[in-house]
């Protein structure tokens, strides 16, 4: 296909789609039906098959009077926002520098409006890593940087809860953010619902993964758009070959080194002082754990000192609660030493390995 006739059809499938929406917000089924069924069609010319059919459906299903069903899939996607905007911030997250500055460059870059044509904005972007190492924490400080309006989606949720509808809430999911836009959709434990296709999954599970294919397929289609897909996974080489050819940018987001530990544990660690230990030991003895075994290591070493200075916390009255002055003392070695016994890394040396070897292949 030449590129002007390309062109062409791009400008002519915006506009169908646009005035699809418009008529849509003006309450007119019909006439929106018929712009969706055109905007299908020069999908499929243009190779999109996938999107294609995904607009025929809609096509279809917008022609049909509002049914309780889809009142409850409405609410479902108004679940997914977290209305009260993430207060994290980068400087919450121990180092991660690189991932960081990967991370801000991506999420930055579509929102100027200034740029050379040759400038393409990221907007799929997969995190990947061992578990606990500040994932969800770095999707939440994009949101915070762009004030844009977050979706916080597990993907486990979307199967198990909306099971039979997982198809119908992911593209629901889509439209309210481009509706609601700029926003930025999460996407956490995506490797539940895309693993490889290649393997014996249930038919249902496999008109998601195809769903979900369709919507990321959609994303270049608007440049002007202001969406941003964030999937996160602690199995990236599980995930189905053709969801990896769709993310623009993959961004590994490691273990934190011992300069990391430190810093992790002096945020976890704020307002206590310590006393025979200190963040640099502390660091030293925490190898291969993650920021969040770290932040339950504190929180472990801190219930340990409550528990010993209260010994009768749990027998207070709720009259007796309101007076109560809670006594506290330094944190020790021994707090620490407690709180080691319980709380062990969730990734061993051949997980790492594991993530290594799947780097030097995909990139990241």
């Amino acid at each position: 296909m030449g590129e002007l006739r390309e062109s062409i059809l791009k400008q002519q499938l915006q506009r169908e789609i646009d005035l699809a929406r418009k008529c849509e917000s003006e309450g007119k089924q019909k006439e929106a039906s018929t712009h969706y069924s055109k905007a299908a069609s020069l999908y499929r010319l243009l190779g999109y098959k996938e999107t294609a059919t995904q607009y025929e459906n809609l096509g279809e299903t917008i022609k049909k009077p509002v049914m309780e069903d889809d009142k409850s899939i409405a609410g479902a996607i108004d679940s997914l926002i977290v209305t009260q905007k993430p207060d994290t911030k980068w400087e919450d997250i121990g180092n991660l520098e690189e991932a960081k500055t990967t991370l801000k460059e991506a999420i930055i870059l579509p929102f100027i409006k200034k740029k050379p044509d040759f400038v393409r904005s990221t907007k799929t972007i997969l995190l990947y890593g061992p578990p606990g190492t500040g994932k969800t924490l770095l999707a939440k400080a994009s949101s915070h940087t762009l004030n844009a309006s977050f979706f916080e989606a597990q993907a486990s949720t979307l199967l198990s809860k909306y099971y039979g509808e997982s198809n119908k809430i992911l593209s629901a999911l889509f439209l309210k953010a481009r509706e609601v836009q700029p926003s930025l959709v999460f996407m956490d434990e995506i490797d539940s619902i895309v693993l490889s296709r290649g393997g014996d999954i249930h038919e249902a599970t496999r008109r998601v993964v195809g769903q979900l294919l369709s919507e990321l397929e959609g994303f270049s289609t608007k440049k002007e758009d202001k969406v941003i897909f964030i999937g996160a996974t602690n199995r990236p080489w599980d995930l189905d070959d053709a969801l990896l050819s769709r993310f623009e940018r993959k961004i590994y987001v490691p273990l934190p080194d011992s300069a990391a530990r430190k810093t992790i544990f002096q945020i976890h660690t704020k307002g206590v002082s310590l006393e025979g230990i200190t963040h640099d030991s502390l660091a030293s003895i925490t190898n291969n754990f993650s920021g969040r075994d770290i932040s339950n290591i504190c929180r472990e070493a801190v219930a340990s000192m409550i528990r010993e200075q209260n010994p009768s916390l749990q027998d207070l009255t709720s009259e007796q609660v309101d007076g109560y002055s809670l006594k506290y003392r330094p944190l020790t070695k021994k707090d620490f030493d407690i709180s080691l016994r319980k709380i062990k890394p969730v990734s061993d040396e051949a997980d790492l390995r594991r993530f290594d070897k799947w780097r030097e292949e995909f990139g990241g």
